[in-house]
């Protein structure tokens, strides 16, 4: 062992003094230059690794070898399919079979659970969330114009149960002292809820029967009152007896005015005969069936048919009061007059709402 490391020694000196390198730096200085000459793609980050040239290899055979299978694998996608010549087939089992659905139970009953989606869902409920927050504000803009139409001292008269009117008259009475009446409004007397929530509110009131509205007519200054629809020539349908009110209003040159919000604006015409604008309720609420049962004779011997002894009773819920009757029409955006109303339609419905509506009433009336 000593000899061969001296010999070894010796043959260093010998190469050092002729002026060349030992074997064993070159090979480790060609390693080194080969692997820091390599691509920057395929050099690693250790310097360990470049002085190991083994593995370095085996990596980069690896590597190519990854290459290799990626576009073998590529290029068999690419390939069109291999047309087969269209035999036709001979009578057998498989002509006949029919075709198997692999598709499982769950698919088929997600499918079936999934409908189809609406796109513009979420606008739709917007806008009816906003028509819906627009029609709670309506009683309340136009009770803010309360201070505007009613005046110290003065006596209201109104007629029935209104909401509308109700929230108005509580309003004014926040600034103003006055008086009102309330006609009951039979046969339904939504005057006497209407006269008890005016009392709890502090404001002077006075309740009466509908047959007395004449006579209490020339003590008050102004009419108050509700309606069910606006029409498109200026007229109302109001709940019945209103029309009573409007003609002692107009005998007494009193004004009418009728609060109402322009959603209960329509485009119909009270002349319409495919329109019914009217509507019976019970004849009960006006009369017992008791009583009618005892206006029957015990027997009729004289042979009246039993037909002619019937009582008829008519209840109708409305009353329609021509334009010429109303002085004013307090709405969620101002005052307007009666001949004002075709423009409020022209801003509020085209023609083919108008068209729209004149075919659905004849739908329904069929």
């Amino acid at each position: 062992m000593i000899r061969e490391e001296s010999e070894e020694e010796h043959d260093e000196l010998e190469d050092v003094a002729q002026g060349q390198q030992p074997q064993k730096q070159k090979d480790k200085a060609g390693l080194l230059s080969k692997a820091l000459r390599a691509p920057l793609g395929t050099r690693t980050l250790s310097l360990h690794n470049l002085l190991d040239q083994a593995p370095f290899l085996e990596g980069q055979q690896m590597q190519l070898q990854y290459l290799e299978r990626q576009q073998q694998h590529t290029e068999q996608i690419q390939q069109p399919p291999v047309t087969q010549q269209h035999q036709l087939p001979g009578p057998g089992p498989s002509m006949f079979a029919p075709e198997v659905d692999h598709t499982t139970e769950a698919e088929t009953s997600k499918k079936s659970k999934k409908g189809p989606v609406w796109k513009r869902k979420h606008l739709v409920i917007e806008q009816i969330n906003e028509l819906i927050d627009e029609l709670a504000e309506i009683d309340c803009n136009i009770a803010l114009q309360a201070g505007d139409h009613i005046h110290a001292n003065e006596v209201i008269l109104t007629f029935g149960m209104s909401n509308t009117t109700l929230l108005f008259l509580k309003e004014a009475a926040k600034k103003r002292n006055f008086q009102v009446v309330v006609a009951e409004g039979a046969p339904m007397y939504g005057g006497h809820q209407q006269a008890r929530q005016l009392a709890q509110a502090g404001i002077n009131t006075t309740a009466i029967a509908d047959s007395a509205i004449f006579a209490m007519m020339a003590r008050v200054n102004k009419v108050l009152v509700g309606t069910h629809t606006v029409l498109a020539n200026g007229g109302i349908m109001a709940p019945v007896g209103t029309h009573v009110v409007a003609l002692a209003a107009k005998h007494h040159s009193c004004p009418f005015v009728v609060l109402t919000g322009l959603h209960k604006l329509s485009p119909l015409f009270p002349h319409d005969p495919s329109v019914t604008f009217n509507d019976f309720r019970s004849p009960a609420e006006i009369i017992d069936f008791d009583v009618v049962a005892e206006a029957f004779p015990a027997d009729l011997e004289d042979g009246t048919d039993p037909e002619d002894v019937y009582v008829h009773v008519a209840n109708p819920m409305f009353d329609y009061v021509p334009p010429e009757l109303i002085s004013l029409f307090v709405t969620d955006t101002g005052g307007y007059t009666p001949s004002y109303i075709y423009r409020l339609l022209a801003e509020y419905y085209t023609r083919e709402d108008y068209d729209l509506n004149s075919k659905a009433v004849h739908a329904l009336s069929r």
